[in-house]
């Protein structure tokens, strides 16, 4: 039973975790943090918790859940360090953080929608990564020329 509520909770923040990213990740490209900020590193950080919830009740089988969740939540503090920090160049370290989150939420979504088949698991980060850079690269290209020149579109 208390499996079965925990791994509930845990798809659901999951899946609030893969449709809110994006949105987030836009919201900063326009040089805001708001509150879809917020509520993707929320959900990211259930998702982490409700991870290690599952760890526990089946530690011997799922102690791996911990440390993934540990390295995902990582991400996600620090795209909230770089937001709160500010300065220059924090919202491509903020893309970076929940990219990085991001990336974790589909790697766990191909684990198990793939099992026993380690090399398909690389593809949400082989994809990610690459794209996740550009875009971050971008959104610093584009942040800089604004600050140049304000009356730029």
């Amino acid at each position: 039973m208390t499996h079965d509520v925990i791994l509930t909770g845990h798809i659901a923040v999951g899946v609030a975790g893969v449709c809110l990213g994006p949105l987030a990740i836009a919201q900063l490209a326009r040089g805001t943090a708001g509150w879809l900020a917020l509520a993707y590193h929320l959900a990211v950080a259930m998702v982490c918790a409700s991870a290690i919830g599952l760890a526990v009740l089946d530690f011997a089988g799922l102690w791996w859940f911990v440390l993934v969740a540990a390295g995902s939540y990582a991400f996600a503090v620090r795209a909230q360090v770089a937001i709160h920090r500010g300065g220059s160049g924090w919202q491509a370290r903020a893309v970076r953080g929940f990219g990085g989150a991001y990336i974790a939420l589909w790697t766990a979504i191909v684990v198990v929608s793939v099992p026993g088949i380690p090399v398909v698991w690389a593809v949400p980060a082989l994809v990610g990564i690459p794209a996740l850079e550009w875009f971050a690269h971008t959104i610093g290209a584009q942040l800089r020329a604004r600050a140049a020149d304000p009356m730029a579109v």
